[in-house]
Protein backbone atom coordinates (compact mmCIF):
# COMPACT_ATOMS: atom_id res chain seq x y z
CA UNK A 1 0.00 0.00 0.00
CA UNK A 2 1.24 3.55 -1.35
CA UNK A 3 1.20 5.74 1.40
CA UNK A 4 1.10 9.82 1.55
CA UNK A 5 4.92 10.04 3.22
CA UNK A 6 6.18 7.48 0.27
CA UNK A 7 5.05 9.84 -2.29
CA UNK A 8 6.51 12.58 -1.15
CA UNK A 9 9.73 10.78 -0.43
CA UNK A 10 9.71 9.74 -4.11
CA UNK A 11 8.78 12.99 -5.55
CA UNK A 12 11.83 14.70 -3.30
CA UNK A 13 14.05 12.02 -4.23
CA UNK A 14 13.06 12.07 -8.50
CA UNK A 15 13.39 16.21 -8.12
CA UNK A 16 9.49 16.08 -9.38
CA UNK A 17 9.06 18.74 -6.18
CA UNK A 18 10.15 21.61 -8.77
CA UNK A 19 6.71 21.53 -10.17
CA UNK A 20 3.47 22.66 -7.77
CA UNK A 21 1.67 19.85 -6.01
CA UNK A 22 -1.33 19.46 -3.11
CA UNK A 23 -1.73 16.55 -1.61
CA UNK A 24 -4.64 17.91 0.57
CA UNK A 25 -6.66 20.41 1.29
CA UNK A 26 -4.58 23.69 0.81
CA UNK A 27 -5.49 23.97 -2.63
CA UNK A 28 -8.28 26.52 -3.15
CA UNK A 29 -5.23 29.40 -4.45
CA UNK A 30 -2.73 27.40 -5.93
CA UNK A 31 -2.08 28.06 -9.83
CA UNK A 32 -0.23 25.44 -11.89
CA UNK A 33 -0.72 22.59 -9.24
CA UNK A 34 -1.41 19.32 -9.30
CA UNK A 35 -3.86 18.51 -6.83
CA UNK A 36 -5.08 15.57 -4.92
CA UNK A 37 -7.65 15.77 -2.28
CA UNK A 38 -10.67 13.90 -0.58
CA UNK A 39 -14.29 14.90 -1.30
CA UNK A 40 -17.16 12.80 0.15
CA UNK A 41 -15.10 9.68 0.79
CA UNK A 42 -13.76 9.38 -3.27
CA UNK A 43 -9.75 10.65 -3.79
CA UNK A 44 -9.79 12.84 -6.89
CA UNK A 45 -6.56 14.32 -8.75
CA UNK A 46 -6.93 17.69 -10.73
CA UNK A 47 -4.54 20.46 -12.29
CA UNK A 48 -5.36 23.85 -11.77
CA UNK A 49 -4.57 26.78 -14.14
CA UNK A 50 -2.34 29.92 -13.74
CA UNK A 51 -5.52 31.18 -12.28
CA UNK A 52 -5.98 28.68 -9.92
CA UNK A 53 -9.68 27.09 -11.80
CA UNK A 54 -9.32 23.73 -11.56
CA UNK A 55 -8.93 22.30 -14.90
CA UNK A 56 -12.23 20.14 -15.50
CA UNK A 57 -10.93 18.06 -18.72
CA UNK A 58 -7.88 16.95 -16.05
CA UNK A 59 -10.18 15.28 -12.97
CA UNK A 60 -9.31 11.26 -12.45
CA UNK A 61 -11.27 9.79 -9.42
CA UNK A 62 -9.81 6.73 -7.35
CA UNK A 63 -11.78 4.40 -4.76
CA UNK A 64 -8.95 4.41 -2.64
CA UNK A 65 -5.68 6.84 -1.46
CA UNK A 66 -3.20 4.09 -2.41
CA UNK A 67 -4.61 4.37 -6.32
CA UNK A 68 -4.32 8.11 -6.14
CA UNK A 69 -1.13 8.07 -4.95
CA UNK A 70 0.07 5.86 -7.37
CA UNK A 71 -1.75 7.91 -10.26
CA UNK A 72 -0.42 11.30 -8.77
CA UNK A 73 3.24 9.92 -8.94
CA UNK A 74 2.85 9.17 -12.63
CA UNK A 75 1.24 12.42 -13.57
CA UNK A 76 3.95 14.54 -11.80
CA UNK A 77 6.28 11.84 -13.72
CA UNK A 78 4.85 12.71 -16.95
CA UNK A 79 4.57 16.46 -15.87
CA UNK A 80 8.71 16.01 -15.84
CA UNK A 81 8.62 14.17 -19.28
CA UNK A 82 6.33 16.85 -20.67
CA UNK A 83 9.11 19.52 -19.74
CA UNK A 84 11.66 17.54 -21.44
CA UNK A 85 9.99 17.28 -24.40
CA UNK A 86 8.92 20.70 -24.56
CA UNK A 87 12.47 21.92 -23.83
CA UNK A 88 13.77 20.26 -26.87
CA UNK A 89 11.31 21.66 -29.14
CA UNK A 90 12.16 25.12 -28.04
CA UNK A 91 15.76 24.32 -28.86
CA UNK A 92 14.92 22.57 -31.86
CA UNK A 93 12.67 25.92 -32.79
CA UNK A 94 15.91 28.48 -32.00
CA UNK A 95 18.19 26.53 -33.92
CA UNK A 96 15.76 26.54 -37.02
CA UNK A 97 15.50 29.95 -36.41
CA UNK A 98 19.37 30.60 -36.64
CA UNK A 99 19.98 29.09 -39.78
Amino acid sequence: MTTVEATVATIEAEGLDRFRYVIGDGHANEMDALVLTERDGVWTSFFTSERAAVMTTSIRTYENLSDALDDFLHLMRQRAELEVLMTRVRGSNSIAHEE
